[in-house]
């Protein structure tokens, strides 16, 4: 395939994109400031673009003609798709969509965390996700004990993922437990903070 045809396949997906937009009512303006700003980084990456603009018509429920033409939405709009376009990794482009779908249907978008959450995604590895959910565990068989203090160990006093612990705990997705204990500690004793609540809704089903 030449140049002049991965243009033209550029350019046509495009047009499939400006008429599907030309189909959801009040979709225009923040397509058009988002068009405005990242017009050649979308003909770059159109096929992201094709994604992110099908998450708005196949949720006809959610993206009302009142809520696309807010100026709230429509600044997370251009927010949202510029780090989904930004975004290496498929699975983080997953997490970043559910994420502005949580945004969208918030009460108090001004409030909503979206750079902070954002932010997380882009610095997560793939294995601080998986001690994560290790720690959800964790925390779900400390909760059956009934015990008031959910401060743990994700691994008990060994050195298993501390790095992917400690980048938990510096994105503030992780709390630090700094009680006194007896003995020298590999692993730290941590709780999951609110904002790691919030985070855990968006990237793990």
């Amino acid at each position: 395939m030449n140049d002049k045809e991965k243009i033209l396949i550029e350019d046509v997906c495009l047009v499939l994109v400006d008429q599907i937009v030309a189909n959801i009512p009040g979709l225009n303006i923040a397509w058009g400031l988002s068009k405005a700003l990242y017009g050649n980084g979308m003909k770059l990456r159109e096929k992201r673009v094709l994604e992110w603009v099908e998450v708005i018509k196949d949720n006809p429920g959610i993206f009302v003609l009142d809520l696309l033409k807010t100026e709230e939405f429509q600044d997370g709009f251009v927010y949202f798709l510029e780090e989904y376009l930004r975004e290496r990794n498929k699975q983080k482009r997953v997490f970043i969509k559910n994420t502005f779908l949580n945004f969208s249907i918030s009460n108090n978008k001004d409030d909503f965390p979206a750079e902070k959450i954002v932010h997380s995604i882009s610095q997560l590895e793939i294995k601080d996700i998986e001690v994560l959910k290790d720690s959800i565990a964790e925390e779900n068989r400390l909760r059956e004990k009934d015990k008031r203090n959910l401060s743990f160990q994700v691994y008990g006093n060994n050195d298993k993922n501390r790095e992917n612990i400690y980048n938990l705990l510096n994105l503030g997705i992780f709390i630090g437990d700094d009680s006194s204990r007896l003995g020298h500690l590999y692993s730290p004793f941590i709780q999951i903070s609110e904002f790691g609540r919030t985070l855990i809704k968006y990237i793990i089903n």
